[in-house]
C-alpha cells in the first residue's frame, strides 16, 4: 500500500504536535513509541511520518488512563529510564553520589560549575520544637526569604542563591530543633537534627549519599508542581514551597515511613497485609530503583542483621508479587540500620529534593504558564427548565 504524500508529515512537523524538540521524536522512534513512514522528499527533511499515528500518540497522551493523565516535558536535567539508568544532567547518579558531597551534586544539578565556596550562612530564630519536619522545612524557606532583599529575582543565578539558603536554612532548622548547633555541611546538620548523641563519620557519608541520591527525579509529583508554580513567574523560594507542599504526601515523600514500618514488622515475623507494600514497586523502573540499590549495598556496612534481613524480605515480596525494592524501603533499612528515627527518609527527601525544584524552577522560566490541562466532566447534565403549567 502506498502512503500519499498528504498523509506524511515531517520530523519537524512532528515535534511541533508533539510540542517537543526534535530530538525527543527520534527519541520516540528507537523506544518504539514512534515509526517513521514512507521516504523523505529530501535530505534536509529529516524522518517522515504519518499524520494519523502522531496524532494518535498526542490523544493517548491527553486521555485520562486508570486515573492517571500522561504528561511530556523537555528537560535536561535528570534522565530516568525504565531499566534503571538514572543521570543527573549526564553523570550517573549512583556513583555522583557515591563520590562527591551533597553541595557538589546540587550544583551540577543546578548545571553550575561544582563547588562549595557559595553555601552561605542563614541567621535563624529559634525553630518551634513541635514542628514535623515538613514544616519546619516550609519554615526555613520562609526564613530565607524574608531576609532576601532580591527575592522576586527569577534570573537563573538567583535560584542558586535561593536554593542554597534555602538548603542551609532547612537543614540547620533542624539541627536547633534538636538542640545542635547546626554546623558544617548540608549533610552534617540534618545528621544533627535526627540523631542522638554523637554518630559516626561513616553514618554522615551514608546520610551524604542518600540526600544526593533523592536530589531529583525527573517529573515527580511534587517537581509537576515546583514547575507549574514556576510557570506563572512564581518567585524561586514560592517555586520550593509549592514541591514541598506536594512532598508531604505519604503517597510521596512520606512513604519511607510506611515501609520503616513495613519492614520492621517483617523484621519481627509479621505478614504483610493484602494489597500494596510500602517499599516496593516503582511507576517507571522494571525492576530495582537504582537508588535503593546504593542506600541497600550502605545497609551492610552498618548492621549485618538488618541487611539480611531486608534482603529476606525483598527476596519475598518478589516471589509474592513480582515487585522490587524503590528508594522508599533503602531509606528505610538505612535508617534502622543507622539507629535513626523514622522520619529519617521523609528528613533527606525534603531537604534533597530542593535542590530539583530549583533546577526545574530555573529550566521551567522560558515556558510561562503553558499548564492548563483540560477535565473530562463528569457531573450532571443541565437540567431542563419546567415552564408553567
Amino acid at each position: 500500500m502506498t502512503v500519499m504524500d498528504g498523509e506524511l508529515i515531517t520530523t519537524a512537523q512532528a515535534a511541533d504536535l508533539l510540542g517537543v524538540r526534535i530530538a525527543t521524536v527520534y527519541s520516540y522512534v528507537s523506544r518504539g513509541l514512534l515509526r517513521p513512514a514512507g521516504s523523505r522528499r529530501s535530505r534536509h527533511e529529516g524522518s517522515m511520518f504519518l499524520r494519523d499515528e502522531v496524532a494518535a500518540m498526542v490523544d493517548a497522551r491527553r486521555r485520562v488512563r486508570r486515573g492517571r493523565f500522561e504528561l511530556t516535558i523537555d528537560t535536561a536535567v535528570t534522565s530516568v529510564e525504565p531499566s534503571g539508568v538514572l543521570l543527573y544532567r549526564g553523570h550517573d547518579v549512583a556513583e555522583l553520589a557515591t563520590l562527591e558531597s551533597f553541595e557538589t551534586v546540587a550544583e551540577i544539578v543546578w548545571g553550575g560549575p561544582a563547588g562549595e565556596d557559595d553555601w552561605p550562612e542563614c541567621a535563624l530564630p529559634e525553630p518551634n520544637e513541635r514542628l514535623g519536619t515538613r514544616d519546619i522545612v516550609l519554615w526555613a524557606i520562609s526564613q530565607a526569604a524574608m531576609s532576601d532583599s532580591d527575592r522576586e529575582s527569577l534570573s537563573p543565578n538567583h535560584f542558586r542563591v535561593a536554593g542554597r539558603r534555602s538548603i542551609v536554612a532547612a537543614a540547620t532548622a533542624l539541627a536547633q530543633r534538636n538542640g545542635a548547633s547546626g554546623e558544617g555541611r548540608v549533610a552534617r546538620r540534618v545528621l544533627a537534627g535526627l540523631a542522638t548523641g554523637t554518630p559516626s563519620t561513616s553514618v554522615e557519608r551514608a546520610l551524604e549519599v542518600a540526600l544526593g541520591l533523592l536530589a531529583d527525579h525527573e517529573l515527580a509529583t511534587s517537581t509537576l508542581a515546583a514547575r507549574a508554580a514556576a510557570s506563572t513567574g512564581a518567585d524561586p523560594y514560592a517555586v520550593m514551597t509549592a514541591g514541598v507542599a506536594a512532598l508531604g504526601g505519604v503517597r510521596h515523600g512520606g512513604a519511607s515511613g510506611a515501609a520503616y514500618d513495613v519492614l520492621r514488622a517483617a523484621m519481627d515475623g509479621q505478614r504483610p497485609t493484602d494489597g500494596p507494600v510500602a517499599g516496593f514497586g516503582h511507576t517507571v523502573y522494571t525492576d530495582t530503583d537504582p537508588r535503593a540499590a546504593v542506600l541497600l549495598d550502605l545497609v551492610a556496612g552498618f548492621d549485618d542483621e538488618i541487611a539480611a534481613a531486608t534482603d529476606a524480605f525483598a527476596l519475598q515480596m518478589r516471589r509474592q508479587t513480582g515487585l522490587a525494592p524503590n528508594v522508599d524501603l533503602g531509606l528505610a533499612a538505612l535508617s534502622l540500620a543507622c539507629r535513626l528515627p523514622r522520619h529519617t527518609g521523609e528528613t533527606v527527601f525534603s531537604i534533597a529534593r530542593l535542590a530539583g525544584f530549583v533546577a526545574h524552577g530555573i529550566e521551567e522560566q522560558g515556558h510561562p504558564l503553558r499548564f492548563r490541562p483540560r477535565a473530562t466532566y463528569t457531573g450532571e447534565l443541565p437540567r431542563p427548565t419546567s415552564g408553567p403549567e
